[in-house]
């Protein structure tokens, strides 16, 4: 009786014990409230900052933009979502933050040349960021969504470098 209630007792504690750790290794990543117009090249480039805030290394991160519009039906709204292309939408790996990285290699932009006031001409209508990630040591992915409501998030200002995800 005794041995049963030690390997149970054992199997439980490593059990709880695994689950707090691995819960813990998921990604974690900040995505910035604006989108910022920069002209490259003599083309406006519509930029989005996020930051990996993990203090581990995220992998195979696959970031997707949608335009999405309300479409009416006979019992309500749907919405329908057209994609938008990014320059880059597949990150082979961000890199944590790190205090001797003087590049901030851990905070990311994506840029689309597609010109976004024209898309977003009705109110209601909304752009949508996803990124997706894959925690280096659990393996654990994790999806971030950003709904960008208004095209009030449109700004000429320039994205702060490092983990500042405001403009100036």
């Amino acid at each position: 009786m005794d041995l049963i209630l030690s390997i149970t007792a054992g199997l439980a504690s490593s059990y709880f014990f695994l689950v707090f750790f691995l819960y813990q290794k998921k990604p974690i990543i900040a995505i910035s409230e604006n989108i910022s117009v920069v002209r490259f090249n003599g083309e406006d480039n519509y930029t989005f900052k996020f930051v990996n805030l993990t203090p581990a290394v995220i992998f195979d991160v696959r970031v997707e933009l949608t335009f999405y519009k309300p479409v009416g039906d006979f019992k309500g709204n749907n919405l329908q979502g057209s994609d938008i292309k990014l320059k880059d939408n597949f990150i082979a790996y961000i890199p944590r933050s790190n205090d001797n990285d003087s590049f901030n290699l851990h905070a990311m932009r994506l840029r689309t040349t597609d010109n976004l006031p024209d898309l977003w001409k009705d109110k209601s209508s909304f752009i949508r960021l996803t990124i997706i990630g894959k925690h280096a040591l659990s393996g654990f992915n994790q999806v971030f969504v950003k709904d960008f409501l208004s095209v009030d998030c449109i700004t000429t200002k320039k994205f702060q470098s490092g983990n500042y995800l405001t403009v100036k």
